[in-house]
């Protein structure tokens, strides 16, 4: 069991790189071993309507296991699905899957194809899977592969394996969260060593695309009424990887006639609402992205469901500016951007 714990976790450390860039989706990755063990690919769901990870783990590993690498070229789901169909039926048989998410059943009405459904044909030695899919239309893809004769190892019911268990929980909960709660807040912000958070620029360019990345997905960007003034922000997603898509705005603020000057203002295809109660807060739904300072934080801080901290590795001696607050955190995960340190927290409570 502790082999499989090392492909999980393996999967679970890829899967992370796409967190919140998947949503509405799940981030998702996974992992085919061939018949000497050796890792033939390694693979993550990339964004909403997209191949899945299990699709985009077996095209490449088919790639690499045939050496029919025309199935690189189809970047479509369907596509994908449709060419191992026709040649791949016996290429997987002494393979193992790790996913950290149950594969999609055949039942899961949506853009892509079932992910259970194509594994039964091909037939795999092994799916290894790090936690259930809870998802009305998704959920069974295990049972599924149990029926076709497929070993199905389920983490959740492996002591061995409860530790992986709940950090792939732990990886779902934006996606959990947004099904059963119909909303999803997280607080990000950004610091230097000695918890500055003045003087211009703290994060690396990529830190800055990332979160640009996540904008995208944001249903509501909420700010402070002071980051508005103090910044004069445009909020858009100008530095984002993915297609751009600027948020609507939130501005939490007391100031009841608050100035519409901000370059935000000017986005077009965006709504901006001016709130001034944690009431009209607490009635946004969706994946609520907050970006501010230590008075935001404190505003909200019964409120969120993560915090991003990210941690540049540098001082900056002339800055007076830190965020003077009482928190405590459990660590989610933890990964390095460039040179940024990117910290996934849990409030305790």
């Amino acid at each position: 069991m502790l082999a499989h714990a090392f492909y999980l976790d393996l999967c679970l450390q890829c899967a992370w790189k796409e967190q919140l860039k998947t949503l509405p989706n799940p981030a998702v990755a996974a992992l085919v071993l061939d018949e000497n063990g050796a890792i033939v690919s390694l693979e993550s769901h990339k964004e909403c309507g997209k191949p899945h990870a299990e699709v985009l783990a077996l095209q490449k590993a088919y790639a690499a296991l045939s050496g029919d690498n025309a199935i690189l070229s189809l970047k479509e789901s369907q596509a994908i699905h449709s060419y191992l169909l026709k040649n791949a039926i016996p290429i997987f048989k002494d393979t193992m899957l790790y996913v950290t998410l149950e594969p999609c059943s055949s039942n899961k009405k949506g853009k892509t194809p079932s992910c259970a459904a194509l594994l039964k044909t091909l037939k795999p030695k092994c799916v290894i899977i790090a936690t259930q899919d809870c998802d009305k239309s998704a959920k069974g893809g295990a049972q599924e592969l149990i029926e076709a004769g497929i070993c199905v190892i389920k983490a959740w019911e492996v002591e061995a394996l409860q530790a992986i268990h709940k950090q792939a929980n732990a990886l779902l909960l934006p996606f959990r969260l947004l099904q059963t709660q119909g909303k999803f807040m997280l607080f990000k912000y950004a610091s230097r060593l000695d918890g500055s958070i003045d003087g211009g620029q703290i994060s690396t360019h990529q830190a800055q695309s990332l979160m640009h990345d996540y904008r995208t997905k944001a249903d509501v960007l909420l700010i402070s009424g002071e980051s508005v003034r103090v910044d004069n922000p445009r909020l858009d997603t100008r530095f984002a990887t993915l297609e751009q898509r600027n948020p609507n705005v939130a501005i939490l603020t007391r100031q009841k006639d608050f100035p519409k000057s901000a370059p935000l203002f000017e986005i077009p295809n965006r709504k901006v609402e001016i709130l001034h109660s944690l009431e009209q807060v607490k009635a946004l739904r969706g994946f609520i992205f907050c970006e501010g300072g230590s008075g935001l934080f404190k505003a909200l801080q019964n409120s969120m469901d993560l915090t991003l901290v990210i941690l540049s590795p540098n001082f900056k001696r002339d800055s007076n500016l830190t965020m003077s607050l009482n928190a405590n955190f459990n660590l989610l995960h933890s990964e390095q951007i460039a040179d940024d340190i990117f910290l996934w927290l849990i409030p305790k409570d």
